[in-house]
């Protein structure tokens, strides 16, 4: 499967705009095929920068050493290319109809160093290291996503990410989310896009604030979740949910999947460069599977 899945990367990586830094020997597609090798294989990006650690065949350029790759993966501007591929990866993958919200802990030892991991709510208890941030559709695409430390409320971040979203790609859609999405601000930024939240309260049945007005569409879930007003849509919010908790354990459960943040991937800008990479060879892998005959 390996060897498909890199056919897949590699052919699509064509779709990346090339660009090469003045004075630059490597392009960035040659970089991210170094790096994209490296995730696939659960390595080292200096394990991928040797030679004798590739087939003849799969890449016959000359390699760049460790230093450039850790030099040239600290530019944002390749997360943007990772984006690229992601999407052209999904091109084929039909859309589904609904959005789906929720965060995946990616915790590190409390004892690490590490300076940019935060404490915050993980996995059913407190952790340290942090935590992918996603918003899906009912079919498993991945619309965006961003990656935080551990105490970044998620309603915050997925306020960013509506702001970030094309209005014209989730326009008229409704995102189902848990209680940890309840806010008003990201109800609000969810209008603006003409898309409508539902998720229940964090504390339901208490009394409303009488400091702040609540969005229409907050009070809307309110009363569907609580008093009963619109039963339908709360039955799809049973039925829809499960979708991403599927999404997130298919990530860590095949070869070269996301199964625990390596010890070499520490620091922001490495461990938000490695997940970008898995998310492409996830997007890679469903494309593959769809395509190949059963």
């Amino acid at each position: 499967m390996e060897r498909g899945l890199w056919t897949l990367l590699t052919r699509c990586l064509r779709a990346v705009p090339r660009r090469c830094p003045v004075r630059g020997r490597y392009s960035n597609r040659d970089i991210l095929a170094v790096f994209l090798w490296s995730a696939l294989h659960d390595r080292s990006v200096g394990w991928a920068c040797t030679r004798t650690n590739w087939p003849i065949q799969a890449w016959r350029r000359r390699l760049p050493d460790q230093s450039t790759m850790s030099r040239r993966l600290r530019d944002d501007a390749l997360i943007d290319d990772l984006n690229v591929l992601i999407a052209r990866l999904q091109r084929d993958l039909p859309q589904g109809s609904a959005l789906i919200a929720d965060g995946k802990p990616l915790p590190v030892s409390k004892f690490s160093s590490d300076p940019d991991r935060g404490e915050g709510w993980g996995a059913g208890r407190h952790q340290f290291g942090y935590k992918l941030h996603a918003i899906i559709d009912s079919m498993q695409r991945l619309i965006a996503w961003a990656l935080r430390p551990m105490n970044e409320a998620e309603c915050t971040t997925t306020t960013e990410l509506m702001a970030s979203i094309n209005p014209h790609e989730v326009n008229g859609k409704v995102l189902y989310a848990d209680a940890s999405y309840d806010s008003n601000p990201l109800h609000v930024q969810c209008e603006h896009a003409g898309v409508r939240l539902v998720a229940p309260r964090r504390r339901p049945g208490t009394k409303p604030c009488k400091n702040r007005e609540g969005s229409p569409n907050r009070l809307a879930s309110i009363d569907a979740f609580e008093r009963g007003t619109d039963p339908e849509i709360v039955a799809q919010h049973r039925r829809v949910r499960p979708v991403v908790e599927r999404s997130f354990g298919t990530l860590v459960t095949w070869g070269g999947g996301l199964f625990a943040l390596p010890a070499w991937a520490r620091r922001h800008h490495r461990v938000n460069a490695r997940f970008a990479a898995k998310l492409a060879i996830n997007a890679a892998r469903n494309d593959h599977v769809k395509t190949t005959p059963q």
